[in-house]
């Protein structure tokens, strides 16, 4: 019997250990460049749901089939990963060059569950509103093209992907929560004046010159 407890214990720690780590939420969330460091780290847990592609010796990404295609720019996985009492279903990754107004550049996680359930369940972030039960922020950032590359500030009067355009010589960087047509997103978003350079740091995924 006590052979018993202590299996079910370690199974019981096993799975919720697991089930924190492998959905990478909170290394998402900074949206920054670690984040790819972590679906390395996991890689071969991450396999038993979906394709995971390795770079740079110590990265490694989910890949889509298409970018730059709405209709190919996303994955469901084979099966969901749990986290809390979230359902991750899938990856989404999207990149579009809308000239004057900026380069677009969005990545993370399908959740299929209520758009405030999601919100409310990472409460560890400082959600702002933009459309109640439609789009949440958090984490808002913002560079100049003047400034040094590893530079950002905190952003106080970002606005929000394309339906706004980024301040003239400016770059933001936040996270967002967005209710769609027929999913709920978890991605975070680099957009505005994006060089190569910005790129390669922030997006290392991305081989300049392939969106795709």
């Amino acid at each position: 019997m006590f052979k018993n407890a202590i299996l079910t214990l370690f199974i019981f720690f096993s799975f919720f250990a697991s089930a924190d780590k492998l959905p990478l939420i909170q290394e998402l969330t900074a949206c920054n460049p670690d984040f790819f460091n972590h679906i390395y780290a996991h890689r071969e847990e991450l396999k038993t749901h979906t394709s995971v592609e390795v770079f740079n010796q110590n990265q490694a990404y989910i890949p889509v089939e298409n970018r730059s295609d709405t209709n190919k720019n996303f994955v469901y996985f084979k099966s969901p990963i749990q986290y809390k009492n979230l359902k991750l279903i899938g990856y989404y990754d999207s990149a579009m060059d809308l000239k004057k107004m900026g380069k677009y550049y969005f990545w993370g996680f399908i959740i299929d569950n209520d758009i405030n359930e999601i919100r409310d369940s990472l409460n560890f972030l400082e959600w702002k509103s933009m459309e109640d039960n439609l789009l949440y922020i958090a984490n808002p950032m913002i560079r100049s093209v003047n400034d040094d590359i590893q530079v950002w500030h905190k952003n106080t009067g970002t606005v929000v992907g394309v339906k706004t355009i980024p301040a003239p010589n400016t770059t933001e960087k936040l996270l967002l929560l967005e209710k769609g047509d027929n999913m709920q997103l978890l991605i975070c978003s680099i957009q505005g004046i994006v060089t190569n350079n910005l790129l390669r740091q922030e997006r290392p995924d991305i081989q300049i010159g392939q969106i795709k």
